[in-house]
């Protein structure tokens, strides 16, 4: 009997960029020798630390984040945490601070947890924010190597996981329609090989 590893909390954020009227990600591939998703383009992110859920920042957000962090399984103090994961990951991975406490226009996209077969599982929850919420130039510290803003479209094309490419079409498909903060976020996980998508309202 195979043994069902328990997905780790965990988070990321994908900052955004209109440039031409057109959506730009910041990206980055994963070194082809990684342990956990070699090769692959993803977004900064990693997994929830302890720390994360006793940090004393407190960030000015809008209504609907806590709100969707909650029906995403992530209640307080667990959904702040979350919210600390996914900023200190980013600016330990690209460099970029927060201008300031202030993440308005920060918005939760959804929840995706890693299938049942894969050696290491997360249960991650994934944050999109304006690149104009940030300070610093985009500098890796070797977790992601070819750290750029790529265009949604062509970054289709590059190698990465289903479940990332779902999230740069949702992105694109909510920025283009605006109100994207407003939106409602979405639970992906696989259920016996198949593939569940829930939009949660």
């Amino acid at each position: 009997m195979v043994k069902v590893i328990k997905p780790k909390p965990a988070a990321t954020l994908v900052i955004t960029k209109v440039k031409n009227k057109k959506v730009h990600v910041l990206m980055g591939k994963r070194p082809n020798k990684a342990r956990f998703a070699p090769g692959m383009w993803v977004f900064p992110g990693g997994k929830l630390d302890k720390s994360d859920l006793t940090i004393s920042k407190n960030y000015i957000t809008n209504s609907k984040i806590i709100k969707n962090l909650s029906s995403l399984k992530a209640i307080p103090p667990l959904g702040k945490g979350l919210i600390h994961t996914a900023i200190r990951e980013t600016e330990e991975e690209t460099n970029l601070k927060l201008k300031s406490n202030n993440i308005k226009n920060m918005w939760v996209l959804g929840r995706a947890i890693t299938p049942l077969t894969r050696p290491m599982r997360f249960d991650t929850k994934f944050f999109v924010a304006p690149s104009d919420c940030f300070i610093g130039k985009v500098k890796g510290n070797g977790e992601l190597a070819k750290l750029e803003y790529v265009e949604i479209n062509k970054a289709l094309n590059l190698p990465m996981f289903d479940v990332t490419e779902f999230i740069l079409q949702e992105i694109n498909k909510r920025i283009n329609k605006g109100n994207e903060v407003n939106s409602n976020p979405v639970f992906w996980r696989y259920r016996k090989h198949h593939r569940l998508i829930t939009e949660i309202k």
